[in-house]
């Protein structure tokens, strides 16, 4: 191939499924996405819409900008979705936000203690595949029986794409029960649970061409059969290679949650094991370290609709006050603590309300607040990883005045940049599947080319780190 190379990147999210093309330079064309329906369950969701959006976009993109030279995968992770042999699924997609599987969750925290942490990089949680799939066997086994396989979202989509059921290794240390160093399902493990390790998919690198696409997948997308379809990632793995993180630097994004992401060399994310998540990452050299608070920009959406205020006009009031030692102090856990306590009960609160306090103030404290457990994060990553001296504001909430600019004061990292191109996961499925195509010589080197940054200028703020220091102190007392 000595053409320029072209691919087609594919996110599959749970609230909107997104398509673009890109070159080798990392410029992105033809951007077109479209929502998803969630309003039977917000914590499930029919895989034949992902199918169904998902080859429609194809068609849309591929039309606009040319047939691609690959197609590149990522999408949300976690969920549980059993396929049939067929490629049908047995139930709706159990998604990430799903709770229900709390009670096996602490069972396998219960009866395996800290030897998780050792053999997975983490402690058992209620979002995690797995507990979903044990609560499936226990209350439908005729559900279970029925599945062959169980795939997360991207891997359905290229099940429909090339006939083929695998996955890669970030989605599968997302299920748990994967460890993260050898790359290999833990099958002694699914055994000792009574679970079918033959119904986990095979696991293939991130930068991989998984199969080509099929006669029939043609005629639904648009794609010429043949088109190389490349593994892919979870959307947290193409997240940070979109955001460019690397040993030097974090990436910081709001969308419903808060999210803190890091790599490290493989093997080094065992002292972080229980405090922070540990993923297998899909540059194989690495590990892909998160930090989180669940509610994240939810909390934003929550204030603004107790407020009866928009979204601009949150934002607005926000910037309009200056943070102060007299700003009231927000504790985001309305869904929970998230890491490092690992802690999902939902347990909010404020600190120092005052009459004299405005809507303005309740707004700057929330945006405030929201990014404490991610500046504690990140806090602990470098007691013990080492210093990490720049970050990446990504997308959505970071990219407003008051929430980018607050977030520069709490980090206090010697740089700040904002990518110049806000659709991270796309760009970082892009890179994989130029990778995959052996345009680069890894990983690494596709993220050097193609991820383009601006620096972003920033100040200490004294009240920032009084306040910080504050919310440390009395975080830990903030319980129902």
């Amino acid at each position: 191939m000595n053409h320029p190379a072209k691919i087609i990147a594919l996110d599959i999210g749970t609230s909107r499924i997104k398509a673009a093309a890109f070159d080798e330079t990392g410029t992105m064309s033809g951007l077109e996405s479209l929502r998803l329906d969630r309003a039977a369950s917000p914590d499930s969701q029919d895989a034949e819409q992902w199918a169904s959006a998902s080859f429609r976009l194809l068609r849309i993109v591929s039309e606009r900008t040319g047939q691609p030279d690959a197609v590149a995968l990522t999408g949300n992770m976690h969920a549980l979705l059993g396929a049939d042999p067929q490629g049908m699924p047995t139930v709706p997609a159990e998604l990430w936000s799903s709770v229900a599987a709390r009670g096996e969750s602490d069972e396998l925290n219960e009866k395996y203690g800290g030897a998780l942490p050792e053999r997975f990089g983490n402690r058992c949680i209620p979002a995690f595949t797995l507990p979903k799939l044990l609560r499936m066997r226990r209350s439908r086994p005729d559900l279970y029986k029925a599945s062959r396989k169980f795939l997360q979202s991207k891997d359905f989509v290229s099940f429909r794409l090339t006939g083929k059921m695998v996955t890669d290794p970030s989605d599968a240390s997302g299920f748990f029960g994967f460890d993260p160093v050898a790359r290999v399902w833990d099958t002694d493990f699914f055994r000792d649970l009574g679970l079918d390790p033959d119904k986990l998919p095979e696991v293939l690198p991130s930068a991989s061409i998984c199969g080509y696409v099929t006669d029939s997948a043609e005629a639904l997308s648009g794609l010429r059969a043949g088109t190389p379809v490349v593994t892919g990632s979870g959307d947290l793995a193409s997240a940070a290679l979109g955001s460019g993180v690397g040993t030097a630097c974090v990436s910081l994004t709001l969308g419903t949650a808060g999210q803190l992401l890091a790599e490290g060399p493989m093997g080094a994310g065992r002292r972080l094991s229980g405090k922070l998540f540990v993923f297998a990452h899909a540059d194989p050299e690495k590990e892909l370290y998160l930090g989180s608070v669940p509610a994240g920009g939810f909390s934003f959406e929550w204030l603004a609709k107790i407020l009866n205020i928009p979204m601009e006009t949150f934002f607005r009031l926000a910037d309009s006050v200056p943070l102060s030692g007299k700003t009231p102090l927000f504790f985001p856990y309305i869904l929970g603590r998230g890491a490092p306590s690992m802690d999902y009960t939902p347990c909010g609160g404020w600190l120092g309300l005052d009459a004299v306090h405005t809507p303005a103030d309740l707004c700057r404290g929330a945006v405030f607040g929201t990014l404490c457990p991610l500046r504690e994060c990140l806090d602990l990553l470098e007691e013990l990883t080492g210093r990490r001296e720049e970050i990446v504001f990504q997308a959505l909430a970071c990219r407003e005045k008051p929430v980018r600019e607050t977030a520069g004061v709490l980090f206090r990292r010697q740089k700040a940049f904002l990518p110049e191109n806000s659709e991270a996961s796309l760009l970082g499925a892009a890179i994989l599947g130029f990778t995959a195509l052996s345009r680069f010589p890894d990983v690494p080197a596709a993220v050097s080319a193609m991820v383009r940054k601006k620096e972003e200028p920033f100040s200490a703020d004294s009240a920032a780190e009084h306040l910080y220091r504050l919310f440390r102190e009395r975080s830990g007392t903030v319980r129902l």
